[in-house]
């Protein structure tokens, strides 16, 4: 099939992520290739030239040195982006694309979607935005496309303004995150983009209480409460260990006897709890957002919203879990070629118009 994926334009698709909808967005795309469809891919020209790339402005609209002091002018930006997606959309009008696959956080694709060949298949990787949001209101969810929803929580937290979605969960490659052959280490780790919604404090503190020391890992998103919340908890044993790259960060995960997962907010789907599952790694967290749908009581815990105490007490239940059954459980429920089958499988139904409202993950 002859596939466009339009991505978003806050950071690069491109090596080392930001975050995990630039990882997401770069891995869908290899695979679509892989598996022999036509794969155009739209986003900013300082992402990955290894992809087959389309650039829709020269450079991501978030510049690291912006994102890390939280100095961004998001006026500027969304003016930017908007007139970047409605060029393209202007330019899609008369493509001829099999699928349109919409994986931006923006609402001008939805503004467009009706001009399109095909009907554009949206994936929602956010809560609701305000300004997709009302988009959708003013256009009626009939003429914005189709929705595809990472979880049913998030699913549920959009559901009154788009009351059909199909789920299909987020998946990683398994076949790259594995578990490595040293022994795990009396370590637990947090990664991910460090800033306040994550609540690295709070990890910081529920392994303290645990007894256990902890590895801090990802790029520093919040400069001002990295050093002020983050810093002055870590003790002689923890460790900042940088942004570091898949293939460092696979390792370090496999080593630890503990992945904590402490998010301030409703994550929508939350890749670090698969990635840490398939490399052995049992997860404890808050039960916040997606955590629940991802995490059972033979893979990790689950702690109340920002309890500390609860969250250091689920860390010492993990500790005794096998890290054979995290892995088969993320290859069975949370694999990358899983989560590809069944998006192969929505845009085999484009040509009929007809959506299951859920593929069974």
């Amino acid at each position: 099939m002859k596939i466009g994926i339009i991505g978003h334009l806050k950071f690069p698709i491109a090596k080392p992520f930001a975050g995990g909808l630039e990882a997401f967005t770069h891995a869908y795309t290899r695979a679509l290739q892989l598996r022999g469809h036509d794969v155009t891919l739209f986003a900013s020209g300082d992402s990955d030239r290894e992809l087959p790339l389309r650039s829709i402005t020269p450079a991501a609209t978030i510049p690291e040195s912006q994102s890390r002091t939280g100095r961004v002018c998001h006026e500027w930006i969304e003016g930017v982006e908007d007139e970047a997606y409605a060029s393209l959309m202007s330019e899609l009008s008369t493509s001829d694309f099999d699928v349109i696959h919409n994986h931006s956080l923006s609402p001008i694709p939805l503004r467009f979607a009706e001009l399109l060949p095909s009907r554009l298949l949206t994936t929602l990787h956010a809560p609701v935005l305000p300004r997709m949001a009302s988009e959708i209101d003013v256009r009626g969810p009939e003429h914005c496309g189709h929705f595809v929803n990472i979880s049913k929580a998030n699913a549920n937290a959009w559901r009154r303004l788009l009351p059909s979605q199909t789920i299909v969960r987020n998946g990683v490659d398994t076949n790259f995150w594995v578990r490595c052959q040293a022994p795990k280490k009396r370590r637990a780790i947090w990664f991910g983009r460090i800033l306040p919604d994550k609540g690295t404090h709070l990890a910081l503190r529920a392994a303290h209480r645990a007894g256990i020391p902890l590895d801090v890992v990802g790029p520093i998103s919040d400069e001002d409460y990295f050093h002020s919340e983050v810093m002055p908890l870590m003790q002689a044993e923890d460790r900042y260990l940088g942004h570091r790259t898949h293939e460092e960060l696979c390792g370090l995960i496999s080593q630890s006897a503990v992945t904590i997962v402490s998010p301030c907010w409703d994550e929508p789907f939350g890749l670090v709890v698969a990635e840490s599952l398939a490399c052995g790694t049992p997860v404890a967290a808050f039960r916040r957002g997606a955590m629940p749908e991802l995490i059972s009581p033979s893979t990790g815990r689950l702690a109340s919203p920002g309890n500390v105490r609860q969250l250091a007490r689920a860390i010492t239940y993990c500790m005794d879990l096998p890290g054979e059954v995290c892995r088969r459980v993320a290859q069975e429920h949370l694999s990358f070629d899983r989560m590809v089958d069944q998006y192969e499988a929505l845009y085999k139904s484009q040509t009929g118009s007809v959506f299951p409202t859920e593929v069974a993950a």
